[in-house]
């Protein structure tokens, strides 16, 4: 991770986040004064810039603080269900799924740190059952929250867990007992029924029936099995079970309060609450109206049946016959691996059957747990703590809506994979060549494969490493990105800064780098030109750029997200800066 630290980015990442933590070092606040994600990421980067400088190398030291943190975490939850060794070797495999193939200081890599900080907490819990675990994991969900909305899914995974907990506990302890908590089961029957719709209500905007299956299905078979545990009949009392529950959720729930709290006194005191609350909306809004994109065609989900069916077969063989399908099942690995390298068609087995595998583990952790209440295959404490694995992977997997880019898998993959290790490992006798074949496939498949290609190619083939080359800049802080960009910045940036004559650029749309690696502020609040009114746009611009007497603009001719520049706003600056000069895909333009 640390060699790979200062390697490849996206832009406008970079821009956005950079932008956004000089602009609250400035004085300013999140929502208040310009558009953000939460917003608490953003004083940890500020933060970061006062002590380190104001460069990206600062904000990624920060990423590695929280990494070097993170791993441990990791191995923590992972020695619940594996010995010492294998639960490093699981380590090690979700380290490769994770920040190494894009260690750009982003929001979503906070919310996959505190969901594992949390999820950590509470199987801590289950062990001494200290109720202030409980307010430790609340506190890591507020901060994810903090980081970035989507943090809220770990809080909803808890929440889900704590039911199946109670459950769990109102059913050992009254065994004896006749009598129903009907008020109760209708109260969690109608907020599980509550959390579905609204679930599906969101989802459902994602075309065709991809978003049902990765998202909704997944939150579905958790709510399912809850539901028919509490149908199949579990004794008690009204007020004891909802006492149970309280005594979970309340401590989380402070815990969770407390951060959001302290986040909020900047905005109290400043009387901003209203365009934080504004913000937040607007912002979930205009994401999810804009940057949709769906994630891998469900078909594809058929690629994982080579890698699970081996792992089932061996489950029912007996040791000669192990022996027999680990050997077919490594040769087939190390081909894949081998052949991934010319093929997009063998690539896409490696990638794909990963990448669709949550839903398919929490269908069988379903099955398994509805089995095994009334078998008993697994004791008291590993129902819950499988629970609590897949409700909080199921859940977070939710960060790859709506944008369900590759990278996003990324931002929950370990998760899956502690869960997958939690399932696998709860068996009598697993067959350990066979699943230590899978491992050592994954861990190798990522190292080789997808860390290589960045995330321009992850997930579609394999391509070796570009981002080699340092940009020179004082703010970008070292980092290596692929030549022709560090040579398109070096040339652009000092253009920009050479007849700025003042403060400020306007660069657009989709290109806040440009703002930040030079030093120069942007006259607006936004970061990304994704605008419902164009002609009030255009106005707001040119209103702001003749306000500050903006003496340069940047003109990003392509743009990843936004559509290209309005034609009237363009016209109106080709009259306005009349000189220009093109490098790359953008256009500058400057006037004496």
């Amino acid at each position: 991770m640390a060699t790979h630290l200062k390697r490849g980015w996206v832009p406008h990442d970079e821009g956005t986040l950079g932008q956004s933590a000089e602009r609250v070092l400035n004085g300013e606040l999140p929502h208040r004064d310009f558009d953000d994600y939460t917003g608490g990421l953003t004083f940890l980067h500020a933060l970061a810039f006062r002590e380190f400088g104001i460069n990206s190398a600062s904000m990624r030291i920060v990423l590695f603080a929280f990494f070097a943190i993170w791993v441990p975490a990791v191995f923590y939850i992972a020695s619940h269900f594996v010995s010492a060794y294998s639960a490093g070797a699981v380590t090690l495999l979700t380290v490769a799924w994770s920040v190494p193939n894009y260690p750009g200081p982003m929001p979503s890599w906070y919310n996959l740190f505190f969901a594992t900080f949390g999820t950590a907490a509470l199987l801590r819990y289950l062990n001494v059952g200290s109720r202030i675990w409980l307010f430790v994991a609340g506190i890591c969900g507020g901060l994810s929250i903090l980081a970035k909305t989507p943090g809220a899914y770990f809080v909803a995974g808890a929440l889900l867990f704590f039911i199946f907990r109670e459950q769990s506990i109102t059913n050992e302890e009254n065994r004896d007992l006749t009598e129903r908590a009907r008020l109760y089961s209708a109260t969690v029957a109608l907020a599980l029924a509550i959390f579905l719709a609204l679930l599906f209500s969101l989802i459902h905007k994602v075309p065709g029936m991809r978003g049902l299956i990765y998202f909704v299905v997944p939150a579905f078979g958790l709510i399912a099995l809850l539901l028919a545990r509490e149908l199949a009949g579990i004794a008690g009392h009204d007020r004891e079970r909802f006492k149970t529950l309280v005594g979970m959720c309340a401590p989380f729930g402070a815990g969770v309060a407390v951060p959001l709290i302290l986040f909020l006194v900047p905005y109290v005191l400043s009387g901003s609450v209203h365009d934080l609350i504004h913000g937040l909306i607007s912002t979930a809004a205009t994401a999810i109206r804009s940057t949709v994109s769906p994630p891998e065609d469900p078909a594809t989900m058929v690629e994982i049946i080579p890698f699970i069916v081996p792992v089932i077969v061996a489950y029912d063989c007996h040791r000669l016959g192990r022996a027999i399908c680990g050997v077919v099942f490594a040769l087939w690995t190390c081909a894949v691996l081998i052949f991934s390298a010319k093929s997009p068609l063998i690539y896409g087995f490696g990638w794909r059957s990963l990448i669709t595998a949550i839903p398919v583990l929490v269908l069988a952790g379903v099955a398994i747990l509805w089995v095994s209440r009334g078998e008993h295959r697994l004791n008291f404490v590993r129902q819950q703590q499988i629970m609590l694995i897949m409700c909080v992977a199921a859940l977070c997997s939710l960060v790859q809506f709506p944008f369900a880019g590759p990278v996003y898998f990324c931002y929950v993959a370990p998760l899956a994979i502690l869960f997958a290790t939690a399932l696998f490992a709860s068996a009598a006798h697993p067959p350990r060549f066979v699943l230590g074949t899978l491992l050592v496939f994954y861990l190798l498949f990522a190292v080789l494969r997808v860390t290589p290609g960045f995330i321009y190619h992850m997930g579609s083939r394999y391509s070796p490493d570009t981002q080699t080359e340092r940009i020179t800049l004082a703010r970008a802080g070292g980092l290596r990105v692929d030549p022709t960009e560090a040579q398109l910045y070096d040339e652009l940036i000092p253009l920009v800064q050479s007849h700025a004559g003042g403060k400020f650029v306007y660069a657009a749309p989709d290109c806040p780098e440009v703002n930040f690696l030079s030093g120069l502020r942007s006259p607006t609040r936004t970061f990304f030109d994704i605008s419902e009114d164009p002609l009030g746009h255009t106005e707001r611009i040119l209103g702001a750029i003749d306000h500050l007497k903006i003496n340069v603009v940047a003109i990003n001719l392509n743009p990843k997200h936004s559509s290209p520049m309005d034609a009237g706003l363009k016209h109106a600056l080709d009259q306005r800066f009349p000189h220009s000069e093109e490098l790359g895909n953008f256009e500058v333009r400057w006037r004496n």
